[in-house]
């Protein structure tokens, strides 16, 4: 299984993650690309599937993220992983040919993700499978009664995302830039992100992570977020609702080289 942040509740946007990323195509011996890999959860992963005759590249843009990546390890009967920093936006470094290309929420917060792509497809063998997990702004979070606090931590964290230059469709228009490339689809699926009543929340967890984007691009401030309370917050609201909290959905898309 994926990892959480330690002592963290689990992002339920993950929890498609395994189940897609298993069924993409990649076989032991498996060279890997993970693009935008961050703490290296998916890289390993990933290098379980592909197994000790296998190999992953994984590339970021943070050094930061490598760094906690790296400290992570390796695992005996996975693949070996190597990190390196790299501009996605920028032309990629020669990399070598791969049998299969992960990301997840990768491409959505990239300026052109169909050059991104067009330069991804140029590092995959004949054949090779190219596997993506991204999300888009909808009309949500739904459930049983109206959720203004979630409503609102919905829409500053999309917000932020367009002030970012990221784009808030990507994962609607993601079978139409795969196949823009030449790829066949070999799957494509959504997945809901739910909230479940009972748990603890991962959303003071995220909206502590993205404080410091919202204040940068003036989306809310730290009086309107109040993170301090925000968990007991989101806590009521859910307990006053009740039910299962629809907060977002998963894109999953899975596309194969041709020729």
């Amino acid at each position: 299984m994926l990892q959480s942040v330690s002592g963290a509740p689990a992002n339920p946007a993950n929890s498609a993650s395994p189940r897609f990323f298993e069924s993409a195509g990649i076989r032991t011996g498996s060279r890997v690309l993970d693009i935008g890999c961050g703490n290296g959860d998916l890289s390993r992963f990933v290098a379980r599937l592909a197994g000790p005759q296998g190999e992953v590249v994984a590339v970021d843009r943070s050094e930061a993220a490598l760094a906690l990546a790296r400290a992570a390890g390796g695992e005996p009967d996975a693949a070996p992983i190597t990190y390196h920093a790299v501009d996605l936006a920028d032309d990629l470094h020669d990399l070598g040919r791969f049998d299969v290309i992960v990301g997840r929420r990768v491409l959505m917060y990239l300026p052109d993700a169909s050059a991104t792509l067009a330069r991804l497809v140029g590092l995959a063998k004949p054949g090779a499978i190219l596997a993506f997990q991204e999300h888009a702004r909808a009309n949500l979070p739904f459930g049983l009664a109206a959720l203004p606090l979630h409503q609102r931590l919905y829409d500053w964290i999309w917000d932020t995302v367009a002030a970012e230059g990221g784009d808030v469709t990507l994962g609607l228009r993601l079978v139409e830039q795969m196949r823009s490339q030449g790829l066949s689809i070999a799957q494509a699926r959504n997945e809901g992100v739910l909230i479940q009543p009972g748990e603890p929340s991962f959303l003071p967890t995220l909206m502590r992570i993205m404080l410091p984007r919202l204040i940068e691009h003036s989306v809310a401030s730290a009086e309107e977020v109040q993170p301090d309370t925000l968990a007991q917050r989101i806590e009521d609201e859910h307990r006053a609702v009740g039910g299962t909290i629809v907060w977002d959905q998963a894109f999953l898309v899975a596309g194969q080289v041709t020729g």
